[in-house]
């Protein structure tokens, strides 16, 4: 199961971030941080944060993420992608994860943790707070991540067959697991109009 950080303060995180690309740092620790004048017990969480969403190493060293974030033309798309792969299951179950309501963050979080609703929420919050930092229009999609509906291709015409011989062909087709009916719906539609229509 994955751990999905979280922090109390995400105008701390907010700020930290904004500060990125002024800032010359060899490591982000809980030293640096301490240094920049983030004090709080909980602004430590932000180390960890900083790992999930691979901005820093294990050692706390910039990652490439964390270099391109400090180019302010790329720092948006650097985000959405590091938000979609760090996040990738949040983004299996909603394609548009960053567009989706707090009540259906909160439901998928849930499972996620032991932990009451105060931590379910600042999981929400601290989501919402990276999101803000990020484009996901302009982020390309990475390979092997979900999309919203999958792409059917039209069945091409079979050739008549010799008198008696019959030719059956099954499609099958996987459903994503959700709660947006809307995506079902996208999926019917794109079968009726690639498979089942003759023209």
């Amino acid at each position: 199961m994955v751990e999905y950080p979280y922090t109390l303060n995400t105008g701390k995180l907010k700020r930290f971030l904004e500060s990125i690309p002024k800032l010359g740092v060899d490591k982000v620790t809980i030293n640096t941080l301490q240094k920049l004048g983030y004090t709080s017990s909980n602004d430590r969480l932000i180390v960890k944060i900083l790992k999930f969403i691979n901005f820093i190493d294990e050692n706390g060293a910039p990652t490439d993420n964390y270099k391109n974030f400090r180019d302010t033309t790329k720092a948006k798309t650097v985000m959405a992608n590091a938000i979609r792969e760090a996040y990738s299951e949040l983004f299996k179950m909603y394609p548009d994860a960053y567009k989706e309501d707090n009540e259906t963050l909160k439901n998928f979080f849930r499972p996620t943790t032991n932990a009451g609703e105060r931590v379910v929420e600042s999981m929400v919050d601290t989501f919402k707070a990276l999101c803000s930092f990020a484009d996901f229009g302009a982020a390309p999609i990475i390979e092997g991540e979900a999309k919203e509906y999958p792409k059917i291709e039209k069945v091409k015409e079979v050739e008549e067959l010799p008198s008696g011989i019959t030719f059956n062909l099954n499609i099958q087709i996987v459903l994503p697991t959700t709660d947006d009916v809307s995506v079902y719906d996208k999926i019917f539609k794109a079968l009726k109009e690639h498979i089942l229509s003759r023209s």
